[in-house]
């Protein structure tokens, strides 16, 4: 999946696989990306395989996604139905809203376009895997302005302030944004 150039970008989505890891770990060590993560303990190699091999595998509901811009990896997206996520079905408008989470890794890959164009490219993604989802959710950390404005680009609704607890075991205050599928995408 591809979407037309912005900035003469061109910007696609294909399946994540085990090969992609290291960069998946390169991502999330990177400052601009790791300060919208609490880890308790470091991110490295294994703990990277821990969390995210059984999804690239299919072993676990959500599918995992390289954004690649003029054939580069440069972040990643990952997609779930909410229900299939107990703890997040309950602070969310829909537990049939089908999630989204989404990293540009790679700076020089910022403020170009990118972020929208990925986005446009995951409504195609989303659609083909889960037809009948009426809502698409995303929920970024308050503090991630651009995250937020990115959304509202590509037809999200801002909503719900909550607090939604971290891998750390700390709290963080995010903000539930909504697309509703048949009033914006048809």
């Amino acid at each position: 999946m591809s979407a037309p150039p912005a900035d003469d970008v061109v910007v696609g989505l294909r399946p994540m696989t085990r090969g992609d890891l290291p960069a998946l770990l390169r991502w999330r060590q990177a400052p601009h990306v790791a300060r919208w993560f609490a880890e308790s303990q470091p991110v490295t190699a294994a703990s990277i395989e821990q969390q995210y091999a059984a999804r690239i595998d299919g072993d676990e509901p959500t599918r995992m996604w390289v954004v690649e811009a003029n054939g580069r990896s440069v972040g990643f997206v990952q997609d779930y139905r909410i229900r299939d996520h107990p703890d997040f079905a309950v602070l969310t408008p829909d537990p049939d809203a089908i999630g989204l989470d989404y990293v540009i890794g790679e700076v020089a890959w910022l403020r170009r376009g990118v972020g929208l164009a990925m986005i446009r490219c995951w409504f195609d993604a989303a659609r083909a895997g889960y037809p009948d989802a009426t809502t698409y959710f995303a929920a970024p950390d308050h503090r991630n302005v651009a995250s937020r404005r990115l959304l509202l680009k590509a037809g999200f609704v801002e909503g719900t302030w909550f607090d939604e607890r971290q891998r750390d075991g700390s709290t963080a205050t995010v903000v539930g944004h909504s697309l509703d599928v048949p009033s914006v995408l048809g």
